[in-house]
């Protein structure tokens, strides 16, 4: 590559260089944005909550939250307005940070104990039958019953497969006179072919060293990739160095993927305050049902379909026999999502049109620092290729 090219306005590094800053200049409009839209959603939340739990309650029975003693219904309140003062303290930027840094190890933590326990058990797998082959090597029998067999060998030569006896051993090699004179003697130095049990139990065994060696590599990759998708987030209490002074990343492709935490934050933020709030209504008599937080996950990401219901309230129908004319039951409870949030709220809607604005953006600058850096490694590769050396040898007098 020509050195005028390092100067130019294609050059690898001053392109980055200029995303870089655009990316500076971009978070801090995202980081406008994104505290206005915990601001007003500070603001909603506790007539949003207030709004789910008389829906809850009128209808489920409307006459027991009134029939629940004085000291009761007060203690209910305190309870759930201490809830949602304890939640809209930790609705900033900075606290969704820090819980988007513990859900990244929380989830880097787990793939991590998954590969590890696969790759256990596949050590224990090849071990058990490496020693079960050690122990007793299987007889050469034939294919099993109901598999099938491509052989070159005629079937004359095989008569015990289909139900005749044996040809005598006699038969079943030519006459010495029949062979080549360079095979009727073989030469005594020659070694004698190993048995055919020891060659399939090597067999095996080499391939079930394969096998493991492959998974090794698996879960040695697995991990790789795991910590290389895990972005450190910046301006946390763990990060203390001068590199990432900045409190948002600095980079197109990180500063989306802290865009994405800070989604998942805020529903796993919702979703604590929502399991809280029910184990409140079960305590209080007003909920028969408490359900698991797996569930309410479940439910967030989709996979579990939920029947019609007001805003921020859930209606699952379980499939539990309580008759034979009712298959199921229906299970009422306050699920809080961003969603419905945005749906009641105009000014909520409005934040989030201009953080998808954003995000688009971001995706843009993605695929621009995507192509840069691709040209920056086929620069660096290239560079060595091209550099010209002198092969003849000097000798020792020079």
């Amino acid at each position: 590559m020509p050195a005028s090219d390092r100067t130019s306005a294609h050059d690898p590094d001053e392109q980055l260089a200029r995303l870089r800053s655009l990316c500076r200049l971009r978070s801090i409009a995202i980081y406008r944005e994104q505290a206005l839209y915990l601001q007003i959603l500070r603001d909603e939340l506790e007539p949003a909550l207030r709004q789910a739990l008389f829906s809850l309650i009128s209808e489920t029975d409307p006459l027991r939250f009134s029939q629940l003693p004085e000291a009761n219904r007060t203690r209910f309140h305190a309870a759930v307005q201490r809830l949602i003062n304890r939640c809209s303290v930790l609705l900033t930027v900075e606290q969704q940070m820090h819980l988007a840094g513990q859900m990244q190890k929380e989830q880097l933590r787990r793939h991590t104990r998954a590969s590890q326990q696969m790759l256990q058990e596949l050590s224990e797998a090849a071990e058990q039958q490496g020693g079960e082959t050690d122990q007793h090597q299987p007889p050469a029998s034939g294919p099993a019953r109901g598999s099938v067999e491509l052989s070159l060998i005629p079937p004359l030569d095989q008569p015990q497969r289909f139900g005749f006896p044996p040809r005598p051993a006699a038969q079943q090699q030519p006459p010495p006179q029949q062979q080549p004179p360079s095979q009727q003697q073989p030469p005594q130095h020659q070694p004698s072919p190993p048995e055919r049990g020891e060659a399939d139990s090597s067999a095996d065994q080499g391939d079930m060293d394969v096998l493991r060696s492959l998974f090794q590599l698996a879960g040695e990759a697995l991990q790789h990739q795991v910590g290389s998708a895990v972005v450190p987030l910046p301006g946390g209490a763990d990060d203390a160095s001068a590199d990432n002074a900045n409190l948002l990343p600095t980079m197109p492709d990180a500063l989306l993927q802290w865009m994405e935490a800070m989604d998942l934050a805020l529903s796993r933020r919702l979703r604590n305050l929502s399991h809280a709030v029910n184990v409140q209504l079960l305590r209080s008599g007003m909920a028969q049902a408490l359900l698991p937080v797996t569930l309410l996950e479940a439910v967030l990401s989709g996979q579990i379909e939920t029947q019609s219901a007001p805003s921020n309230l859930l209606r699952l129908r379980l499939p539990l026999a309580m008759g034979d004319l009712d298959p199921g039951m229906d299970v009422l409870c306050v699920l809080m999502r961003s969603s419905e949030f945005e749906f009641d709220s105009h000014r909520l809607r409005r934040c989030r049109r201009r953080l998808r604005d954003q995000h688009r953006e971001l995706l843009k600058m993605v695929r621009q620092q995507r192509h840069w850096e691709r040209r920056c490694l086929d620069r660096e590769a290239r560079n060595p290729w091209q550099t010209s050396f002198d092969p003849s040898p000097q000798t020792p007098g020079d």
